[in-house]
């Protein structure tokens, strides 16, 4: 089934009839969708001539146990943490040990509440771009013996070369382990709360309880509970759109959009269920630009009511 390139023009901006809106989303349920995908592209690249690039990170650097920490943080604190994958790998670690293993860590955990990505480079040379509204614990006796850090929320990261020792990401009770690559991690841009992974070079290894593979350059998994997809193809400019200043919807499901703006703003949305999830969103937005805005631009193509509770949550209702 093909579409009219202008007809998709017109949905997406909320101009077209019912009965069109219809054979759009007839068309957006396919899984080829060259025309979209042609659209989609020319629409990225008018948006990213119009912005203009900031500087993610400020070159100042703070030396702080021996880890460099780029300046701009929101909230930088060691903490001593209690969270059950880190007493998984401690139980791990006494059983490496004989059974013996020291109880008293220090953790450090790295917090970003800024609306900014910020930039960390560990001790072994590693770097994190930790995503808004994200945070990395890991021990302070990182690079000793291992490399292991433990996420919420989205980050890239970009693994220094170790043959001796593995750089191990822990979300959940998924483990993603790489000996020199870069990839990226969310925790919280679906409605169902799975984590995915996604591979841009080198290769990586994801580990569950119910199943281990291997991913290749170009390829992701989503990983919820007990569940998980194959390893399958993404869109390098939705997954990394964080990273670079964007926020990016490639027919994304109206509820996963809702997720993702959770995720990316801290807020709170409340979807009434009156609304229709299953509606698809493809659109380009500035990184930071007021939440809204965007609800604003979404309600306008899809028609639902949205209305401010107290300072951070948002209810959706469908149009009366």
């Amino acid at each position: 089934m093909k579409i009219d390139k202008q007809l998709l023009e017109r949905y997406f901006k909320g101009d077209c009839t019912a009965a069109e809106a219809e054979q759009v989303a007839a068309y957006l349920d396919q899984s080829e969708t060259p025309e979209a995908d042609e659209w989609f592209d020319s629409l990225y690249e008018e948006v990213e001539r119009e912005i203009v690039p900031e500087p993610l990170v400020s070159p100042v650097k703070e030396r702080k146990r021996e880890t460099i920490i780029y300046s701009r943080w929101y909230s930088i604190a060691a903490a001593v943490v209690v969270l059950l994958g880190v007493c998984t790998w401690l139980l791990q670690q006494r059983q490496r040990n004989g059974g013996k293993v020291t109880l008293a860590l220090t953790w450090d955990t790295l917090t970003n509440n800024d609306r900014n990505i910020k930039l960390m480079t560990m001790t072994d040379g590693s770097r994190v771009w930790l995503a808004p509204h994200s945070r990395i614990v890991y021990p302070h006796n990182y690079n000793d013996t291992s490399r292991e850090v433990w996420l919420q929320g989205e980050a890239f990261f970009e693994v220094a070369q170790d043959s001796k020792k593995s750089f191990s990401v822990h979300t959940g009770n998924l483990k993603t382990t790489a000996l020199g690559t870069s990839f990226n991690i969310s925790t919280g841009n679906f409605a169902d709360s799975s984590i995915q992974v996604s591979l841009l070079d080198g290769k990586i290894a994801v580990i569950s309880e119910s199943f281990s593979l291997i991913l290749k350059p170009g390829e992701m998994i989503r990983y919820g509970g007990k569940n998980y997809l194959k390893p399958m193809a993404f869109n390098v400019r939705e997954v990394m759109d964080w990273k670079n200043g964007k926020l990016v919807f490639d027919k994304a499901s109206l509820e996963d959009v809702f997720a993702k703006l959770q995720s990316r703003y801290g807020c709170n949305i409340v979807i009434d269920k009156t609304v229709t999830r299953s509606y698809k969103v493809s659109g380009v937005f500035r990184a930071g630009a007021p939440i809204e805005y965007i609800l604003e631009a979404i309600r306008y193509v899809h028609g639902f009511q949205v209305e401010k509770k107290g300072d951070n949550t948002y209810e959706i209702t469908a149009a009366k």
